[in-house]
Parts: C-alpha cells; sequence; structure tokens
C-alpha cells in the first residue's frame, strides 16, 4: 500500500484591487502574479515594456487572455516601487548576497560549499562584491 507524503499547508492567496492579479507568500516568493499561474507581473510587464503587443505575450503563453495581460500590465503602472524592488531583488549581485553564494565558471555555489576542486584552473570567482557592474546597476 502506497502512503502518500503529508501536504504542506498553503499559504493563503491574496488578491489585489486589480481582479486578475494575485499574491502568496509561497508562490513566486510572494511576487505579484497572474491568478491561476505562475507567471509574474513584471515578467509580463517587461515584455509589454519591449514592445511586444497582448497578442504576442498569449502566443508565448497559451494560457493567458487580453484582460490578463492588461490587468497586469495596469498593476505594474499602478504599482512602480513594488516593482521597482522585484526588479533589484532578481539581481545576480542581490541574488548572490542574500543567499551567500560565488559564481565561478558559470555556476552559483554556496559559499560554506565552495571547495578548491570546484574552482578550474585560471578560473575568476566571483563574490557579489567583486561581481564585475551589470548593465543596470
Amino acid at each position: 500500500m502506497a502512503t502518500e507524503a503529508p501536504s504542506k499547508r498553503r499559504a493563503p492567496i491574496e488578491r489585489t484591487e486589480h481582479p486578475h492579479i494575485v499574491k502568496s507568500a509561497d508562490t513566486l516568493g510572494g511576487e505579484p502574479r497572474v491568478d491561476g499561474t505562475r507567471l509574474s507581473v513584471l515578467q509580463i510587464f517587461e515584455m509589454f515594456q519591449a514592445g511586444m503587443t497582448a497578442e504576442e505575450i498569449i502566443g508565448d503563453f497559451q494560457f493567458l487572455t487580453p484582460a490578463h495581460i492588461y490587468d497586469a500590465v495596469s498593476y505594474a503602472h499602478d504599482h512602480p516601487d513594488e516593482m521597482h524592488f522585484h526588479r533589484e531583488r532578481h539581481k545576480l549581485r542581490n541574488i548572490m548576497r542574500d543567499l551567500d553564494m560565488v559564481y565561478v565558471a558559470s555556476r552559483l555555489i554556496p559559499r560554506e560549499l565552495l571547495k578548491p576542486s570546484d574552482v578550474p584552473e585560471g578560473a575568476v570567482v566571483y563574490t557579489w562584491e567583486t561581481l564585475p557592474p551589470q548593465e543596470d546597476d
């Protein structure tokens, strides 16, 4: 007889003032997303800002509707500080700092687990402090 693993209790879903946008602490780190998906408002907003039309975005994510796209764009415009916060959170330097990681030969490794054998000869090891600036830093 197979036993079922105990199910982890899910964080409550927080509805927003936008009908298609929700948040929950255990999905995307609380980042606002389209209800019923793991697609963040920020991702949709950045595609839209880059010049993609709602139809093109739907072509890539066929589970979305025009209402989802325009609601996500509207939410992003209504919450610029929150979008900035999540943009910063996604930067490699901040991820490395927050998780105490090092960057070696195109790999992120927790600093405490880094062994000399993980570093190929001639490779540079970057910490968040020594990582070269990104274009948007």
